[in-house]
């Protein structure tokens, strides 16, 4: 039996390679940018669930500019307040306390010192706010619902 090896080559294999083309195909490019693209979209999707926000955040302050009607989202206070304030007409005044009626037809109770500001167009004091007046209170609601006014500005009156 003889051995293969030993016998020479029919054909020039040198001839043979140099006819391969060199480079990439095609279809290991599109593979390759289908790949990438998948791995892209999988790694933002990771990203977006480590880092990214879960709501798309509210306007804390929006609830005191449109009659007091809350933005989408807000949660609703005791006696009809929104987050840091609260928006209506003055039921009455007493002392130092101001009770605001919401557009909803409840009252809130607004507790105020010497270091809350009353604007009525210009710097005001407690006393000149009266019954029936448009208000914008600005300030921290406690956990029963009162509010610890920081500002109080008066509307002017529509109609």
């Amino acid at each position: 039996m003889t051995n293969p090896l030993d016998q020479p080559l029919e054909n020039d294999i040198s001839a043979q390679l140099k006819e391969r083309k060199s480079g990439v195909g095609k279809t290991t490019m599109i593979l390759s940018v289908a790949v990438l693209a998948i791995v892209a979209f999988v790694g933002g999707v990771f990203v977006q669930k480590s880092f990214g926000a879960t709501q798309t955040p509210t306007r804390q302050n929006a609830g005191r500019q449109f009659n007091g009607t809350p933005p989408s989202g807000a949660q609703q206070r005791p006696n009809g307040g929104f987050g840091r304030g609260t928006t209506g007409t003055i039921d009455h005044v007493d002392g130092t306390t101001v009770y605001v009626k919401t557009p909803n037809g409840e009252i809130v109770k607004v507790s105020t010192s010497d270091t809350t500001k009353v604007q009525i167009t210009s710097e005001g004091k407690l006393t000149d706010l009266k019954a029936g007046q448009q208000v914008v209170v600005q300030g921290q609601a406690g956990s029963d619902g009162t509010v610890t006014g920081q500002t109080i500005t008066q509307r002017p009156t529509t109609g």
